[in-house]
């Protein structure tokens, strides 16, 4: 299941324009992310991630997303807002979420920063899970047209903490 998943977020990112996947990594985990953007005129997404992780239940997202510059088309801040499904083994929710990232311009290699978060609140989680709430943060570098390196933060939490960590990771977009 988890190779299958893998390939299919890969063969996505790279069928259709507009897309990324990116792979984080750490000591215990791997998440795998992937979007593509489903009408070429438009800037409305589907995205999905797969983490897998040796020491529990691994985590499942899938949903979908728009985006738009923040200040008007002159802006380097794109803002973002979505909605996931997102699964383990005795949780779930329906997160509703908002996003932001921007270039910084004082760098001569392209370097960017951004960040979601993402809530469900007890109406909107099920299962076991009275909550959910993910928040991630990246900083990074595009060392090549379409290609980029970053080193980042999550935290991932139902009714109690399942993954908090500093991880390194590099992305693709087609």
């Amino acid at each position: 299941m988890k190779k299958l998943l893998i390939a299919t977020a890969l063969t996505t990112s790279i069928l259709c324009a507009e897309n990324f996947t990116n792979l984080q990594t750490t000591n215990s985990t791997l998440f795998v992310n992937a979007q593509a953007q489903i009408l070429p005129s438009q800037p409305i997404y589907v995205r999905g991630g797969y983490l897998i992780n040796k020491n529990k239940h691994n985590f499942a997202y899938a949903g979908i997303k728009s985006e738009g510059n923040l200040l008007g088309d002159d802006s380097s801040i794109v803002a973002s807002l979505f909605i996931d499904g997102v699964y383990t083994k005795d949780n779930s929710a329906i997160p509703i979420g908002i996003g932001a990232s921007t270039y910084l311009p004082f760098f001569q290699v392209p370097t960017f920063i951004r960040g979601e978060i993402e809530y469900a609140p007890s109406i909107l989680s099920f299962n076991k899970a009275n909550r959910f709430l993910k928040g991630t943060a990246e900083i990074g570098v595009q060392f090549i047209k379409n290609a980029e390196a970053f080193v980042g933060y999550r935290n991932i939490s139902f009714n109690h903490l399942y993954n908090n960590a500093i991880y390194v990771g590099v992305g693709f977009n087609f």
